[in-house]
């Protein structure tokens, strides 16, 4: 075989490769077709933990429920749809949820609330951090606020490293710090533990609901 052979034969072969990996390219969802199906859920979930001893304080309003298993996101106040104080999901690309917990001597039950993000940035509860930005990818640019938490009765440092960070979609980050207070006559060691995470959501999985749906 001629040596002008080879080199047709070569140059075929490139154009037959990047011709296959183009197409994989294309066919793969742009992220506009993404975020046109999907939206993203960003959740701070902040757990008060005290040592064994009668709850300090109670607390009991969850307003929503997410099923990481199934991906759904159900509200308990109707917040989903069109109207004044609604969420609109056909427009919304970014979802957040705060909740606290407390047990042990530090109390019981938990509250919680969904809100919709229209701009930036965005203050999370307590203080914790705020949303600098979304990047095209889903990626969320964090940054801690406050240097202290306060929860309740309770003043915790800020456990969230003082820098700004980044969250892509999927992951999850936890940061902790413990500190010794006097309840009931008593000391008592509590951890407050800050639980962050995201995820892509189907929009039509983000739905208006009762606690003992299924």
């Amino acid at each position: 075989m001629s040596s002008r052979t080879w080199k047709v034969l070569a140059v075929c072969a490139v154009v037959l490769v990047f011709s296959s990996l183009s197409g994989c390219v294309q066919g793969g969802s742009s992220l506009e077709e993404d975020f046109a199906r999907e939206l993203l859920f960003f959740e701070q979930w902040v757990r008060v933990e005290g040592e064994a001893g009668p709850p300090y304080v109670c607390i009991d309003f969850p307003t929503y429920r997410f099923d990481e298993e199934k991906k759904m996101l159900v509200s308990f106040q109707g917040i989903f749809g069109d109207g004044e104080g609604k969420v609109n999901l056909a427009v919304c690309d970014l979802i957040v949820g705060e909740g606290t917990a407390l047990s042990g001597s530090a109390g019981s039950g938990a509250v919680s609330d969904l809100k919709a993000v229209d701009g930036f940035p965005f203050t999370m509860g307590y203080g914790a951090l705020v949303i600098r930005d979304m990047r095209d990818d889903g990626t969320l640019i964090l940054e801690p606020l406050d240097e202290e938490l306060v929860i309740f009765d309770f003043v915790f440092l800020n456990p969230i490293p003082g820098r700004a960070f980044a969250l892509e979609p999927g992951e999850q980050l936890e940061y902790r710090v413990t500190r010794t207070f006097l309840l009931a006559g008593r000391l008592k060691k509590l951890t407050v533990t800050v639980v962050l995470r995201s995820t892509f959501l189907d929009r039509g999985n983000c739905i208006n609901g009762t606690w003992g749906m299924p």
